[in-house]
């Protein structure tokens, strides 16, 4: 069980750490493009925030392996 939880913890870390940097790639695509259509302000901006917010969900359940596993 122990095992299983730092595997699950390690992968979520690391998902959530490549969503939050995506979603810092869609961040600074959006403040730094000069001259684009509108859509493609819209389409980062959504991708940012979707990706943040999975970012977020994915670092918190990996936090919480962890913490289970320490408990153990």
């Amino acid at each position: 069980m122990r095992t299983m939880l730092l595997c699950a913890g390690t992968a979520l870390a690391i998902a959530g750490v490549v969503s939050l940097s995506y979603a810092l790639l869609n961040m600074f695509g959006y403040y730094h493009v000069l001259d684009g259509p509108a859509g493609l302000y819209g389409r980062l901006h959504r991708r940012m925030i979707i990706f943040l917010m999975a970012g977020l969900v994915l670092a918190v359940a990996g936090a919480a392996c962890f913490i289970i596993r320490s408990r153990m």
